[in-house]
């Protein structure tokens, strides 16, 4: 029997006081008459005599296995994009070479220098469904002697803006570009309004030796007497909607044209394009149709998927949203991985060995317009902690599926969507999805480290009712002898205990810990303020094969280990 001074006990007892501090839902107090809690209290401390009460320190193990390595990382899965659109390339990129602003030759010099911090792997040009309407000669020669030209955004600025191209950022200053970050280049073929020709000269133009063909005694002359050795080449852009409004089987025929007579001076990573992965149905049709259109050719080295954590039709606002608004970007987000999985099996019943792998050349998430930095700089948006926490959960998918994903590229790198960056003349920052790819450079070209994580789903409101979410994202690699684990906690109102172990007889030497977080979960930086959100050290604990840390809510956590 329970009596009222015994209630008063347990009422004071650690496990209801904690009990107590649980009485909220998402952070917001709900109303209880005293009595019926302490009625609910007892029921509850009653309860946990005939059952067994879960430890959440010990549901919050993660087993990591380093002596399982499986494959590399490749470090293009942190790729980026920039395309002739808003205020991407010009102001984002370049400004002039007769600007104030600092600047290489045209190319704004902060960009330079952060691109090279985070080790930019590659740098995707020029677009986009730009890059379907783009032709190469027009940025090359002189920049005085270049046309002026349509711009296929033109349809998206507001009234009486223009939009016209001056190429004065073209091929030359692109190359150029990737030079100075140290980012290999991948050029975005015209085949919606191109041909074969026109790209098999471009190509020429970019690759061959000098003494050869006359493309490469132009290029010479245009001051780069050596080849730019291009890659990664994209056989067009979105060719089910902007690149043609294309069937998959008629694509594939394009395809095959233009890659068929493809001038091999240096050994291609042809890119084919893929499905439009944040469809309803994820466009599973398009990758059955193309790779059925394509039996008995020579398949691609990648296939493009894109996927856009997409708010366009909804109210969801980039820069002032609801916990429920919070939650919904990481629950379209992880459907990543699904994405991912079903194309990948999909592609299995064409190409049994894999030779093609992934390509998601655009991520990101797209929010409605309204938060643009600046008339005219359309797709800029605000970004905030929820976007660093999308990032960070991306790139976990991205390392666990290693073998399926040859490169990615966050759409796009400055002044749009998901940006790294932010820029108006001479104002620039660092958004804390900046700070999210210099956490996790140390997986790039490191082996993924296998992972268990027992800790269940919670779940959290969304813009339908209440829904299942993953408690925590999180990867893990391994590089001689350094372990390297990113933890990412989205939840609004609770710290996680983390507990990781190292199977097979690893030790853990010592660790250091960064975390990147907010006590406001709209939380930006901003031209005033470009140091609001930025990543802090971290206490970890090691001894022997564990590992200990917290992970604050609303937060994504690094640990360096070295190992033995």
């Amino acid at each position: 029997m329970v009596t009222d001074s015994s209630m008063m006990t347990l009422v004071r007892s650690p496990l209801v006081l904690a009990c107590m501090a649980l009485v909220k839902v998402h952070g917001q107090k709900v109303p209880m008459k005293r009595r019926t809690f302490v009625n609910a209290a007892a029921a509850a401390v009653l309860g946990t005599l005939s059952r067994p009460v879960p430890s959440r320190a010990a549901d919050m193990e993660i087993e990591l296995s380093p002596g399982n390595a499986g494959p590399v990382i490749s470090p293009h899965i942190y790729g980026h994009f920039i395309e002739h659109l808003g205020g991407v390339i010009y102001d984002g990129v370049w400004v002039g070479r007769n600007s104030s602003i600092p600047n290489v030759d045209g190319i704004r010099k902060q960009f330079v220098d952060d691109m090279k911090q985070i080790g930019a792997p590659n740098l995707r040009w020029p677009g986009g469904c730009f890059a379907d309407g783009y032709h190469w000669r027009d940025g090359i020669g002189k920049a005085s002697a270049r046309p002026r030209t349509y711009n296929y955004w033109q349809r998206s600025m507001p009234p009486g803006m223009d939009a016209t191209e001056t190429n004065q950022f073209g091929v030359q200053e692109f190359m150029h570009l990737c030079r100075l970050v140290g980012a290999e280049p991948y050029l975005a073929a015209n085949v919606g309004s191109g041909s074969p020709r026109e790209f098999h000269e471009w190509v020429q133009y970019c690759n061959s030796p000098p003494g050869t063909v006359s493309l490469a005694a132009e290029r010479a002359a245009n001051g780069d007497p050596e080849p730019y050795r291009v890659r990664y080449w994209g056989v067009g852009n979105e060719s089910w909607g902007c690149g043609g409004a294309m069937k998959p089987e008629e694509y594939a025929t394009l395809y095959r044209r233009f890659v068929t007579q493809f001038p091999a001076y240096t050994a291609p990573f042809l890119v084919a394009t893929g499905p439009r992965g944040h469809s309803a149905d994820g466009d599973i049709g398009w990758t059955t149709g193309f790779f059925g259109a394509m039996r008995g050719a020579a398949l691609p080295s990648g296939f493009s998927v894109h996927y856009y954590t997409d708010f366009r039709p909804t109210a969801v606002k980039a820069g002032d949203f609801t916990p429920a608004e919070w939650y919904e970007v990481f629950l379209r987000g992880v459907h990543l991985e699904k994405v991912i999985e079903d194309h990948w099996r999909e592609i299995g019943r064409f190409d049994s060995a894999h030779r093609t792998k992934l390509v998601v050349d655009e991520w990101g998430v797209w929010y409605p317009p309204g938060s643009e930095i600046a008339s005219g700089y359309i797709l800029s948006e605000t970004i905030t902690l929820r976007d660093a926490l999308h990032t960070g959960m991306t790139f976990d998918i991205f390392n666990r599926h290693a073998d399926k994903i040859a490169m990615a590229n966050v759409a796009q790198t400055i002044n749009c969507i998901h940006s790294l960056f932010l820029a108006h003349g001479a104002d620039f920052v660092r958004t804390p999805v900046y700070y999210v790819f210099d956490m996790y450079r140390s997986h790039m070209g490191a082996r993924v480290v296998p992972l268990k994580n027992s800790l269940p789903s919670m779940k959290v409101p969304a813009l339908a009712g209440t829904r299942s979410l993953p408690a925590i994202s999180c990867s893990a690699s391994i590089r001689d002898k350094r372990l390297t684990v990113t933890l990412t906690n989205p939840s609004l109102d609770a710290s996680l205990p983390a507990r990781i172990r190292l199977t097979g007889g690893t030790s853990a030497i010592e660790a250091r810990g960064l975390v990147l977080t907010h006590q406001d979960m709209r939380a930006t930086n901003t031209f005033a303020k470009p140091e609001e959100v930025k990543p802090v050290t971290h206490p970890v604990k090691v001894a022997g094969d564990t590992i200990e840390l917290s992970l604050p809510k609303q937060s994504i956590s690094l640990i360096d280990c070295r190992i033995a």
